[in-house]
């Protein structure tokens, strides 16, 4: 009797440490990469597990290797292992994949824009963002991603908004070529058969890139801009898990993505965003300075 008991227990033991793993994550198959915490209009996902892409929904899990496309007039936010926040603009198509120290977010085509908090990154890891023809090393940066086709062709442009990002070109065989140039706020590059010159932006050409990112949550006008990345960060972590995100920025200002009234249950995904003209840039302009100048805090 006592050494049936005693196996009963192993079993039960056992079975309990099995359903503990058991996550949705886990159950669909693939390694999570990161969580949907907003969503306006359409978007899918295609994962090897499926059989066909589905219909990505607010609070889905995002796995490694999944392929993100978005469908017109619409915009998917996903927070990245609780460091970074990419936001997809509409017709866009995005991969995330990851090798040891170095998660790549990886856009085929269309319009991104990706936050990454240094305060939350490990010694030695790095996020790269990919094109079909160019790579940029990001830490602690807010970084507008473009990818054009023509024909076969690819063509990128990328424009910093904060934080300081080095730029290198692909070849053919989507290996690095060249000397890199470095961005600093406010300047764009584009990459085609080569570097284009680094060119500065006004602030004005800032704002207009950024409103195109938008949700409408109210911040607190704040000095610097290293605060922004890891702002995004925390509003993201706020929607899906409220106790981590008031752990994470305790001010009372931080709100879910959704960033309108919520509704009586306050669901994120009820609330209807205008994704044309949304009402808050994704960086504010008061934080929008080129390097080496000081934020007084008003737009010029």
């Amino acid at each position: 009797m006592h050494v049936l008991t005693r196996a009963l227990h192993i079993a039960l033991v056992a079975l309990a440490a099995t359903l503990a793993a058991w996550t949705p994550a886990a159950a669909e198959g693939g390694r999570p990469a990161g969580i949907v915490t907003a969503l306006v209009g359409t978007a899918t996902v295609s994962r090897a597990s499926l059989g066909a892409p589905r219909a990505l929904k607010f609070r889905d899990h995002v796995m490694l290797q999944d392929r993100i496309a978005t469908g017109d007039e619409s915009l998917a936010r996903i927070l990245l292992g609780g460091k970074a926040v990419i936001t997809v603009r509409e017709r866009s198509v995005v991969t995330i994949t990851e090798l040891p120290h170095v998660s790549t977010v990886d856009v085929e085509s269309g319009k991104i824009a990706l936050a990454v908090a240094k305060e939350r990154m490990r010694p030695g890891e790095s996020i790269e963002l990919r094109t079909p023809n160019a790579v940029a090393g990001i830490r602690g940066t807010v970084v507008i991603a473009e990818v054009t086709r023509q024909g076969g062709a690819a063509s990128t442009r990328f424009t910093l908004l904060t934080g300081v990002i080095e730029v290198l070109r692909l070849d053919a065989a989507r290996r690095p070529i060249g000397a890199a140039s470095v961005l600093n706020p406010l300047q764009t590059i584009s990459v085609d058969r080569g570097l284009s010159p680094v060119r500065p932006i006004t602030r004005t050409e800032g704002k207009a890139a950024s409103a195109e990112f938008g949700l409408p949550p109210k911040t607190r006008a704040r000095r610097g801009a290293d605060w922004i990345a890891k702002d995004q960060v925390a509003r993201a972590l706020a929607s899906v898990d409220p106790d981590r995100g008031r752990g994470a920025d305790p001010r009372p200002d931080v709100k879910p993505d959704q960033g309108a009234k919520a509704d009586r249950d306050d669901r994120p995904d009820r609330v209807k965003l205008p994704v044309g003209s949304p009402s808050l840039p994704l960086v504010p302009s008061y934080a929008l300075q080129p390097s080496g100048k000081k934020n007084k805090g008003k737009d010029r």
